[in-house]
């Protein structure tokens, strides 16, 4: 199996932790990971890149169309990070709106894109952990089980992962962004 996925996002919305949970999942499942990030300006609200891939692969980067995930944790790293998607591949997007542009449609159609809108942050504010938005897209994306990522074993990863005291609150913005997969 070979797997590309580009997470894009701004400093301070958990890109990189996620990233690392998606790898760590991998890893867990018995397949090579490994991931470039690239963070300039992060911290304050830069743009924030992690390549994730999985399989056997030389080099961590990902080029332009070779992406087969485009996991956007900000709407406007969404459309700045679109052209490293692969036609055909599928495309997640944090954003408190409940459609995209026509012509952006019209693109996601003409270059079969499968696409999904989540608003992880309003999920991630009502569970009061505006800070695990992160947790909500991760588990939109548990829902198309890609490889590996399945709800299953993301969430044993953030078990692992997140400190004790923040875990169950991560754990329910977690299911809630997979029920919003389910049940759009």
């Amino acid at each position: 199996m070979k797997l590309e996925i580009l997470c894009a996002g701004i400093g301070g919305r958990g890109v990189l932790l996620a990233s690392t949970i998606l790898i760590e999942t991998a890893i867990a499942a018995g397949l090579k990971a490994m991931a470039s990030d690239e963070y300039g300006m992060s911290q304050r609200g830069g743009s924030v890149v992690s390549l994730v891939k999985v399989g056997d692969f030389k080099s961590p980067l990902i080029g332009r169309e070779n992406a087969d995930i485009l996991i956007s944790f900000e709407e406007s790293e969404f459309y700045r990070n679109l052209m490293f998607l692969k036609k055909g591949g599928t495309a997640i997007m944090n954003t408190h709106k409940k459609a995209l542009p026509d012509a952006v449609i019209g693109l996601l159609k003409e270059r079969e894109t499968r696409y999904g809108l989540l608003d992880a942050d309003g999920i991630a504010k009502r569970k009061g952990m505006m800070q695990s938005a992160n947790m909500a897209v991760l588990g939109f994306f548990s829902h198309f089980s890609a490889g590996p990522f399945t709800y299953e074993n993301i969430e044993r990863t953030i078990q692992a992962k997140i400190q004790k005291r923040f875990l169950e609150k991560n754990l329910e913005v977690f299911r809630e962004g997979y029920e919003a997969a389910a049940n759009p």
